[in-house]
């Protein structure tokens, strides 16, 4: 009784989310809507059904009004359900505030719809909604209810023999031996009545937590190993699927230009970096190239999206490299490594012509080329867990002018930060938390009326998505820029000259490590900065 009372309770704590990266469960998003500029931080929920609060950011006291609903890739807008209105916030200009629900596990996003005197237009954030956690009842609770369930099941059985003996006798007359018989052989029917509703309940319930639990989202487990090919030292990954119930790796698309980022962080010291993206050799095994890396075991985090919902996941592993990498030539011109100085370390201990020095706030610091960067934080205020920050980084030229910044990889920078305990990964654009190649694949959806998307993609996709791979390697890199750019959907009035920003929410307290990605003169640069949340 209490295991079933247990279990029902235990049905409305379940929901989802999604973590295309690790620990940071918020979704941050900043972009263009019509002609409004507009950061938006949704706050999923970790059971389903449940409510996220989803927090917008605008760019002006002239918006009437703001609804936002939850869109389901598979269902699409007609299947939506509808909007909700966001409030203003109390003294906080230009913020506004809503709760939507989200009722089923699958690829998902929130549109906002802002209306005002600049006109009305809307906004797609994806976020995906899977189930990614389950809640236990506190054991007090549960006996509480248990006994409550024996209460009823008593009261039940009582008016069960009740209604076929004393209920039929005439008033005042006493009971006789007959309609006592009665009333035990209705009491008997009534507890196996109650006894059989239990069976069948908890039957179906178990299955149905059975199913729940089965269909949890798992992360895809990544092997890797390092070997000695033809005098190179070669990384190889391959994802195993089998772990993962029910679920195919296919429709895996670029994510600007890739199919995937791979970062390699040395783990403990934190000193060296990569940036680099493996060749598929089919469906389930990539390798690459390491570049010269020092001996030591490293924590690795390998992006990947799907078409469906332009659904990311990370892969992560462990990985050993037993000896220093001295590799003379790198697999893809856009690899990219840095050496730094180690945690609670000044200087650094290793030597490479790629070191830099870790930055701080405020502080200057520089670059591979000569050049500098700043992160424009003040140096004195700490950085809070949970509040939307904008890491605004500007670049200096060796001649002290704002340096000019060139696309890498379709956006004007790339960032991953990593808490220094392992807990936290994030692969950072411009946009935010959210690839601009998600938000093309919602939208695409968005505008089919079809309620089966893309029906006609297993009959072209391998073939397109090969094509397509060699044909963006193989581009001249203006032209290669300009292919990519056009995804790159946020406001480029925050994004000029020599500096970039990356909109994010630290999830927790701690130390992080930030590597900043920017590109000048044809060659990509890496600065690294330390960061302590309170």
């Amino acid at each position: 009784m209490k295991n079933f009372i247990s279990l029902s309770l235990l049905l409305f704590s379940f929901f989802s989310s999604t973590y295309a990266h690790i620990g940071s469960s918020g979704v941050v998003y900043e972009g263009q809507a019509g002609k409004y500029a507009l950061q938006v931080y949704v706050q999923p929920p970790d059971v389903i059904p449940g409510t996220a609060k989803v927090t917008i950011f605008t760019d002006g006291a002239d918006i009437e009004h703001i609804r936002i609903k939850p869109v389901y890739f598979w269902f699409g807008d007609e299947g939506s359900p509808v909007s909700d209105e966001a409030l203003p916030v109390a003294d906080k200009t230009s913020q506004y505030e809503g709760l939507i629900w989200f009722m089923t596990s699958t690829p998902a996003s929130v549109e906002v719809e802002v209306s005002g005197k600049r006109g009305t237009a809307k906004m797609i954030v994806p976020v995906a909604a899977v189930s990614t956690a389950k809640r236990s009842m506190p054991s007090g609770l549960g006996w509480i209810l248990a006994a409550l369930g024996i209460f009823l099941v008593g009261v039940l059985t009582t008016i069960f023999g009740a209604s076929v003996s004393d209920s039929l006798q005439p008033v005042g007359e006493k009971s006789t031996p007959k309609t006592i018989r009665k009333r035990i052989t209705g009491s008997v029917i009534g507890a196996s009545f109650c006894g059989l509703l239990l069976f069948v309940g908890n039957n179906w319930w178990g299955g149905t937590t059975k199913d729940y639990l089965k269909d949890m989202y798992k992360p895809y487990v990544a092997n890797t190993k390092i070997v000695e090919e033809n005098s190179q030292t070669v990384l190889k990954l391959s994802i195993d699927t089998n772990s993962v119930y029910n679920r195919k790796l296919s429709y895996v698309i670029p994510d600007h230009g890739k199919l995937m980022h791979l970062f390699l962080v040395r783990q403990g010291t934190m000193d060296a970096f990569a940036h680099l993206h493996p060749v598929r050799l089919d469906t389930l095994n990539f390798e690459a190239v390491l570049p010269n890396l020092p001996a030591g075991k490293y924590l690795l985090y390998a992006d990947i999206m799907r078409y469906v919902g332009g659904f990311q996941y990370t892969l992560t592993d462990t990985v050993e490299i037993k000896n220093a990498v001295k590799n003379t030539k790198i697999q893809d011109p856009d690899d990219t490594y840095a050496i730094t100085n180690a945690l609670n370390e000044k200087t650094p201990t290793l030597q490479d012509a790629t070191i830099t020095i870790c930055g701080t706030p405020g502080v200057k610091t520089k670059l591979q080329d000569g050049s500098s960067i700043i992160w424009e934080e003040k140096p004195d205020k700490p950085l809070m867990a949970g509040q939307v920050y904008d890491l605004k980084f500007s670049v200096v030229s060796p001649e002290g002018k704002e340096a000019v910044l060139q696309p890498y990889l379709g956006m004007m920078g790339h960032a991953a930060i990593v808490k220094t305990d392992a807990s936290v990964y994030i692969h950072l654009h411009p946009t935010g938390t959210v690839s601009s190649t998600s938000v093309g694949v919602m939208q695409k959806r968005m505008g089919e009326n079809s309620p089966e998307p893309f029906i006609a993609a297993p009959k072209v996709f391998k073939d397109s998505i090969d094509k397509v791979l060699s044909k963006i390697q193989t581009m001249p890199e203006a032209q290669r820029d300009q292919f990519l750019m056009p995804n790159m959907n946020h406001n480029d009035k925050e994004h000029h000259g020599g500096s970039v920003k990356f909109p994010y929410v630290f999830p927790t307290p701690g130390s992080y490590r930030i590597w900043l990605q920017i590109k000048r003169n044809g060659k990509i640069l890496t600065g690294v900065f330390d960061a302590n949340v309170v």
